[in-house]
C-alpha cells in the first residue's frame, strides 16, 4: 500500500477508527496488529520478517538487562539479515560470480537501524523493566516502517502511552499529509517519468536532456522522499505520536557539510551518533578527517550495494573533508554576501554527484558524464521546459517546505474551510496516482 493510493487511505481510516474506539490498554496492541497487516500486504512472507525483528528486539532488551556485554553481539546479529539480503549479490558480483537474485525486503535497512538505535539506547539507560508492547510498536509502527524516519527510543517510546485519535490531531496533521501528496504525485512522479529514459540510455541524449535530467532528479528524489517523510510524520501525528523532522530545506545549504545536517536528518544524526562520534574517539587528534570519509563511505554503501554508491559516498566525503580543512563554513558565515552564490553552486555540485546515485551502475554513470560533458547542445524541448519549470517552482517555495511552517500556517485556517480543501487535494492526488502507481524512491534502500 503506497501512501498515495486509495487502498492506503482506506486502511488509514480503518486504523484511525479502530484506535479511536479501542480502550487505552488495547491501543498499542491494535497498532502492532495493524502494522503487521500493513507490512504483510506487500508480501505475505514479510509477516515472518517483521515478527523476527519484533522478537529480536524483545530478546535483545531482555539480554541487555542482564549484561551490557551482549550489545556488540546483538548489533552484529541484527545486521546479518540486512547483509544477506542487501550485500550478498554485490559481494558475489565483485568476485566475478553470478548473483543469486536475492530480493531486498521493503524497509529492512530502516528497521535494522531503528533496532540498533533501540539496543544502544537501552544499553546506556538504567531501565530494567521492559514493556514488550512498546518494543513491538517501536519496531513495527507502520508510518515509519518502509522508509523511515529512523526513530530513537527516548524520543518516541514515551509517547506511546498517550496514543489516541482526536479530531484536533486529524485537522492539525491533514495539511502536512496533503503537501506530501502534492510533492509526490504532482512533482516527483512527473519528473521521474521524464528522467527515466534519459538515465537508461544517456549516450543517445544531448546536453540539455542530460543537464535538465540531473537537476530534475535532485528535485524528484527530494520531493519523493520528503513527501514520504511528511506523510509518515502526519500519520503518526494523527495517533498523537510526534516523529522527528527528516528534511529542513536542504537545498538552501551552502556546502555539502551543511547539506547533511538538513537532508535525511534522522540517518545523518544516526550515523553521527553511532558511527562518526565513536570513530572520532577511536582515531583521536591524529586522524581528524578520516572519520568523515569513513562515515560517508558507509552512507554510500547503506544507500545501495553497488560501486556507484560507494564512489558517490566517497566523493561526498572528500569534498566534506576539504570543506572542513579550509574552514569553508566559517568563511561563508564571515562573508554572508557570498552565501547565495555558494547555495547555487552547492545545488549544482549535489546534482552533478547525484548522477552517480541515480545511475544503475558506475559504468552507466560514466557514460552519462561523458555524454553530458561532450556539450552536444541540441534543441531545448518542451519536456525540458516542463521539468525546468517544476524544478524552479520547487526551489522558489523551498524555504517554506518544512513541517512546522506548514502546520503552523495551516492551523490559522478555520477547520470548516481547510478540511474539505485538504481532503479534496488528497483524494484528487490519490485518484491521479492510482492511474500510474509509482513506488517511493527510497523503498529500494
Amino acid at each position: 500500500m503506497y501512501f498515495q493510493l486509495p487502498s492506503f487511505l482506506l486502511f488509514l481510516l480503518i486504523a484511525l477508527f479502530i484506535v479511536k474506539i479501542s480502550k487505552p490498554s488495547f491501543r498499542i496492541f491494535a497498532l502492532i496488529l495493524l502494522s503487521i497487516v500493513f507490512y504483510s500486504y506487500w508480501d505475505v512472507g514479510y509477516f515472518f520478517i517483521l515478527i523476527f525483528y519484533i522478537v529480536l528486539g524483545a530478546v535483545a532488551c531482555h539480554l541487555l538487562t542482564l549484561s551490557k556485554r551482549y550489545l556488540s553481539f546483538l548489533i552484529v546479529f541484527s545486521l546479518l539479515p540486512l547483509i544477506f539480503y542487501k550485500y550478498t549479490d554485490f559481494f558475489l558480483r565483485s568476485i566475478g560470480v553470478s548473483g543469486m537474485g536475492i530480493a531486498l525486503p521493503l524497509g529492512i535497512s530502516f528497521i535494522t537501524f531503528s533496532l540498533i538505535s533501540m539496543m544502544v539506547d537501552f544499553s546506556r539507560s538504567s531501565v530494567k523493566k521492559i514493556n514488550y508492547s512498546d518494543v513491538g510498536l517501536y519496531i513495527s509502527f507502520f508510518p515509519h516502517l518502509i522508509a523511515g524516519p529512523i526513530l530513537r527510543t527516548k524520543e518516541v517510546v514515551p509517547q506511546f502511552k498517550g496514543i489516541h485519535v482526536s479530531w484536533q490531531n486529524f485537522v492539525y496533521n491533514l495539511p502536512l499529509f496533503a503537501v506530501g501528496m502534492i510533492k509526490k504525485v504532482l512533482i516527483a512522479d512527473p519528473i521521474g517519468g521524464y528522467i527515466a529514459p534519459v538515465f537508461n540510455d544517456p549516450l543517445s541524449h544531448g546536453f540539455w536532456d542530460l543537464f535538465i535530467a540531473s537537476l530534475g532528479f535532485s528535485i524528484q528524489i527530494y520531493c519523493d522522499f520528503s513527501a514520504y517523510s511528511d506523510m509518515a510524520i502526519a500519520i503518526a501525528g494523527m495517533f498523537a505520536v510526534r516523529f522527528p523532522e527528516n528534511f529542513r530545506s536542504p537545498y538552501l545549504s551552502f556546502s555539502l557539510s551543511e547539506m547533511w545536517k538538513r537532508w535525511h536528518m534522522t540517518l545523518s544524526f544516526w550515523l553521527r551518533d553511532y558511527l562518526f562520534v565513536p570513530l572520532v574517539r577511536y582515531f583521536g587528534k591524529g586522524l581528524v578527517y578520516l572519520p568523515i570519509l569513513i562515515t560517508m563511505l558507509v552512507s554510500g554503501l547503506w544507500h545501495g550495494a553497488n560501486w556507484n554508491f560507494i564512489i558517490w559516498g566517497g566523493l561526498q566525503g572528500i569534498i566534506m573533508v576539504i570543506d572542513n580543512y579550509i574552514g569553508f563554513g566559517k568563511f561563508v558565515k564571515n562573508n554572508p554576501h557570498f552565501k547565495w552564490f555558494f547555495i547555487i553552486v552547492n545545488f549544482f555540485v549535489w546534482s552533478f554527484l547525484a548522477i552517480l546515485f541515480r545511475s544503475d551502475s558506475a559504468s552507466s554513470a560514466w557514460d552519462y558524464y561523458q555524454s553530458l560533458l561532450a556539450f552536444n547542445v541540441g534543441d531545448f524541448s518542451a519536456d525540458n521546459q516542463s521539468v525546468l519549470i517544476l524544478v524552479l517552482i520547487t526551489l522558489c517555495v523551498h524555504y517554506y517546505d518544512n513541517v512546522d511552517f506548514i502546520r503552523k500556517h495551516a492551523a490559522k485556517i478555520p477547520a470548516f474551510l481547510s478540511v474539505p480543501v485538504f481532503i479534496s487535494i488528497i483524494v484528487g492526488c490519490s485518484m491521479v496516482a492510482a492511474q500510474h502507481p509509482e513506488s517511493f524512491y527510497y523503498f529500494d534502500f
